[in-house]
């Protein structure tokens, strides 16, 4: 990867608070922590980390709450079937149990309790992240939050619902990538921007005309073989401003406000890829730079 002046918006090494680098062998017991990005690793940026789910268990994160909004997400890593989890997990919010079985992001607001999360079922290596919008991961209290009429369920999302101007170029963007999930308040009334897909073969240019954003925007690249969660099997091209990045680790980058990004091309893919982009709006809004 070149180093920049923007660099150091790139994370590509496991950088994690003391408290979660110390439970690492503990955790090991079911899964690969990838990436952590947050406030202290790069400045600015909201919090979000990655890992691999390996290994079934009955215990999980106790219930809690966070003072911003969270996404949670999991994903099977067989782009072939993209919505099938490859396992089955069971996660609470407030007084509800869901359990999933399909690939699913799933919208948390602020003060809601959720948890415990529980790996039942691990048949494949499962793909997990988690977002919220404040600079650092903070689990709280529960608050008084109003549970809504019919409950959480539409909270849950696992089936792909975009908006007509993603839809409309899709059949062009499924020649090289797939896309497999999609959140705004338009899905789910609240919720923030969060949009996964997979690339699976070199091209043209997916996203090539730079732009900006109002608000910070975190982009992942992961590689999908969990054996050596670093190695992203390809290259990528992302552009900061006016200059080159070239990815080939796995990584989270953190695009600050109003900074000018793209194109991206996909130089190499000997292996899918997963690929995620969040941005703490309820709608994903950009400013073409022509």
């Amino acid at each position: 990867m070149s180093q920049s002046q923007y660099g150091n918006l790139i994370t590509s090494r496991l950088q994690a608070p003391p408290e979660v680098m110390a439970n690492l062998p503990m955790y090991s017991k079911i899964g690969k922590r990838i990436l952590w990005i947050d406030n202290n690793v790069v400045k600015g940026s909201f919090q979000m980390n990655c890992s691999w789910y390996l290994h079934p268990t009955l215990t999980g994160p106790p219930s809690h709450a966070h003072d911003s909004d969270e996404i949670i997400a999991f994903f099977g890593n067989n782009p072939d079937d993209p919505s099938d989890l490859g396992g089955e997990i069971e996660i609470w919010i407030e007084d509800q149990a869901f359990f999933l079985t399909k690939s699913t992001l799933l919208f948390v607001p602020r003060g809601v309790g959720h948890c415990p999360l529980i790996l039942r079922q691990v048949n494949r290596p499962i793909i997990h992240f988690t977002t919220v919008t404040e600079e650092t991961y903070i689990m709280g209290k529960k608050g008084w939050v109003e549970k809504p009429i019919n409950g959480y369920g539409n909270h849950v999302i696992t089936t792909l619902k975009m908006p007509p101007e993603k839809m409309a170029i899709e059949s062009e963007y499924n020649k090289y990538a797939r896309r497999v999930l999609w959140m705004d308040e338009n899905v789910v009334p609240g919720a923030f921007h969060v949009n996964v897909a997979w690339y699976l073969k070199a091209g043209p240019t997916l996203e090539n005309m730079p732009h900006t954003h109002e608000q910070g925007e975190i982009i992942g690249f992961l590689g999908s073989n969990w054996e050596d969660p670093a190695d992203l099997g390809g290259e990528i091209e992302l552009w900061i401003e006016n200059e080159k990045q070239t990815i080939t680790r796995s990584s989270m980058i953190y695009i600050p406000a109003g900074l000018k990004h793209c194109p991206l091309i996909l130089r190499r893919v000997d292996r899918p890829i997963f690929h995620y982009t969040v941005v703490p709006n309820q709608r994903y809004i950009k400013t073409v730079i022509k």
